[in-house]
């Protein structure tokens, strides 16, 4: 049960790992895209429908569960499906999921995204079975990998993918069926939240420190970008570097233009200068 680019990586996975099993694909529906509003499926469907697995779009719930149970899994991955997944279906069956923060750190919609915007020096992921609360069950793996100057939102979340894949690949190897006693529960004590990244969050402030813009443009590069708004018009900010105490863009892109160095956007705008007093 799967959505985003991050999912597949793990569906790849499970192909090479069990050519003899049966594998069947949940995702979300097909979505409206670009300009023509033409609808196209999901990455993971994209890619199950190649490998010519079985896939399926279910519309709430209910008709997950009924499915669910018509097709009796013996174990279910869930990595970033987008639909909560009904406590008659995780009672009933072994739903692992794949997460992007480690856990009980970050649980919610944006982990990675998170771990960028407040300057960590480790991300990670983690392996749970879900439970009725939202990233609380009980943990049966976790992994982890430096965060470097360079990562973005992207790239961490290449990294990320990969990682959670590789876990995914060696635990079902080395430790399927599992047994109670693989799981530890999450504490409690140090859990922590991140919501659904909104359009004003990727916004630069005038009151943000350096390190705060320099935070933010990481965490929403490429896309959706962090932008700071002149002469009424969006600018991008894909790429900046922290230099004497002060945030330095380096890769920007106008409204409706293509990415540029900012030092090229400058000619024309002289007055962006001003406004990270490089």
């Amino acid at each position: 049960m799967g959505t985003p680019d991050f999912a597949v990586r793990s569906l790849e996975q499970l192909v090479l790992d069990l050519p003899k099993s049966k594998l069947t694909v949940f995702s979300q529906l097909d979505k409206e895209r670009g300009r023509g509003k033409q609808k196209s499926p999901t990455p993971v469907k994209h890619y199950a429908l190649e490998q010519k697995l079985d896939v399926y779009t279910p519309r709430d719930k209910h008709e997950l569960e009924s499915l669910t149970h018509q097709i009796n899994p013996d174990l279910i991955i869930v990595v970033a499906y987008g639909m909560m997944i009904p406590k008659t279906v995780t009672d009933k069956y072994l739903c692992l999921n794949i997460h992007g923060s480690l856990l009980p750190k970050y649980r919610g919609a944006s982990p990675i995204q998170t771990t960028l915007l407040n300057g960590d020096s480790e991300a990670g992921i983690s392996i749970i079975k879900l439970s009725e609360r939202m990233d609380a069950g009980p943990i049966v793996h976790t992994s982890s990998l430096p965060v470097t100057e360079s990562d973005n939102c992207e790239t961490l979340f290449n990294k990320l993918a990969e990682l959670g894949a590789v876990s995914l690949s060696n635990i079902l190897i080395k430790s399927w069926p599992f047994n109670e006693t693989d799981f530890t529960d999450q504490d409690e004590s140090l859990a922590s939240y991140c919501g659904k990244i909104q359009k004003e969050d990727t916004q630069l402030q005038d009151t943000d420190s350096a390190e705060v813009k320099y935070n933010k443009i990481r965490a929403f590069s490429p896309k959706p970008g962090a932008y700071l708004l002149i002469n009424n018009k969006r600018l991008k900010i894909l790429e900046s570097k922290l230099e004497n105490n002060q945030c330095v863009p380096l890769t920007v892109q106008p409204e409706g233009k293509k990415a540029m160095s900012f030092s090229d956007y400058c000619l024309g705008n002289p007055e962006a200068k001003e406004l990270f007093n490089v």
